[in-house]
């Protein structure tokens, strides 16, 4: 959901400073098929209810989405989101295919303490880097989740790949 909020206020930022947000649709991404990838790799994680297995999906779909920011690394925005996913994907390969996620900080965004999805772990004193999991509590226009550090690069980095990439728009002539 989050994404969605980033993407929207990166097209009205675009908009106000009159560009064209089309244009990031028609950046040469290098290997655009791999980005779906992940992505439904995750959702069979999350929602396939598989066990040790999903933590084995998430890790590949976290590689995979290194592999495609790698990339496209020269297009404005991807140094950001990769900094992000590569932050993530250290902390998620240490842990087990999960990641570590912190009590206090479900409670600091409104959830309930026991709230678990399948890419997480509960942050124990055997956690690994700990201060690169979800420890930041996000409780704000109706969003109540935590987000990791590499998560603020990636946000940052889509927002900055929608605007950057934008054209100033024509100049209207008149009649």
């Amino acid at each position: 959901m989050i994404y969605i909020y980033v993407a929207v206020a990166a097209i009205i930022a675009a908009l106000i400073f009159k560009k064209n947000v089309w244009n990031p649709l028609n950046t040469e991404f290098k290997w655009f098929y791999l980005v779906f990838a992940p992505f439904i790799l995750e959702l069979i994680a999350v929602f396939g209810n598989l066990g040790e297995v999903a933590n084995y999906l998430t890790s590949i779909a976290y590689v995979l989405l290194i592999i495609f920011c790698i990339a496209n690394w020269r297009i404005k925005g991807f140094p950001f989101i990769t900094i992000g996913a590569a932050s993530n994907t250290i902390v998620i390969l240490l842990n087990g295919g999960r990641m570590p996620l912190s009590k206090t900080t479900l409670v600091l965004a409104g959830l309930p303490a026991d709230t678990m999805d399948p890419k997480h772990i509960l942050m124990t004193s055997s956690t690994i880097l700990p201060f690169m999991g979800d420890v930041i509590p996000v409780n704000f226009l109706g969003l109540h989740y935590a987000c990791s550090i590499g998560d603020l690069f990636v946000y940052t980095g889509l927002f900055l790949l929608i605007f950057l990439n934008s054209k100033k728009a024509p100049a209207k002539r008149g009649a």
